[in-house]
């Protein structure tokens, strides 16, 4: 398997992971103060236009390598990811709670493993892009 057909299954995982990531976080954003308005929410918002830009520039390009878009998306999210997940681990330690438990903390922290993993991928497909054709 070449480098494109890998960066090509990376841009499709997006496009799925984008049908979970959209309803799933709308649905947890939605009774928070200012509801779809809140400064959190736009920042997710702002990552799944990112995701689907990132995933259908790099469809779109065949047979060209365009892992670019992609990278970038991937390292909003992931910082994004990161300051959620930390947050939430301070709300915890501070002796918060969370609005969906501990459960919240997980699925958070698992999506932000998730997403710099995909960074670290991304960025290895961006660095080889340039590289001679395999």
């Amino acid at each position: 398997m070449n480098n494109r057909d890998i960066e090509t299954r990376l841009a499709r995982a997006t496009l799925v992971a984008l049908v979970f990531y959209f309803p799933i976080e709308t649905w947890a954003s939605w009774g928070h103060d200012y509801w779809l308005l809140n400064p959190f929410y736009l920042i997710d918002l702002i990552a799944m236009g990112l995701l689907l830009y990132g995933a259908t520039r790099s469809l779109r390009a065949r047979p060209r390598p365009a892992p670019g878009a992609l990278c970038a998306a991937f390292g909003w999210t992931a910082a994004n990811g990161w300051r959620a997940t930390w947050g939430r681990a301070f709300e915890l330690r501070d002796g918060g709670h969370l609005d969906h438990g501990l459960v919240e903390l997980w699925v958070v922290a698992g999506a932000t493993l998730l997403s710099l993993l995909c960074l670290a991928w991304s960025f290895y497909l961006m660095v080889r892009a340039d590289a001679v054709p395999e």
